[in-house]
């Protein structure tokens, strides 16, 4: 289910995307850039968390740099700075979840 809220002033927390692979629940956070680096405010993350200790679910972060396709990655294997997490294109094969039926996404040139 895809439920983007950025900017929504929702008031509960909401992930961008609910999934359920082989009978897991994931709640993903998307973001894309055609920067290096990405960068995800704590508190968007401690929210995201929240919503998956109520609804049962697993806490991702969905990224897609401008010709790599889509990564997954569990928020504590990232690296974080005093206000955010932090994603660099050239990590994304350090940390990418692996198993658990997701698979790297390839884009074609």
């Amino acid at each position: 289910m895809r439920a983007p809220a950025s900017g929504s002033g929702r008031k509960h927390p909401q992930p961008d995307l609910l999934t359920s692979i082989n009978g897991k629940n994931y709640a993903i956070e998307i973001k894309s850039s055609s920067e290096e680096t990405i960068y995800i405010d704590k508190e968007e993350i401690r929210k995201l968390k929240d919503f998956c200790e109520k609804f049962g679910a697993k806490p991702l972060i969905g990224v897609r740099f401008d010709y790599e396709g889509w990564l997954f990655f569990r928020p504590e294997r990232c690296e974080t700075t005093e206000k955010n997490y932090k994603i660099n294109r050239d990590e994304v094969d350090l940390n990418f979840v692996e198993g658990e039926g997701f698979k790297k996404q390839k884009t074609i040139s």
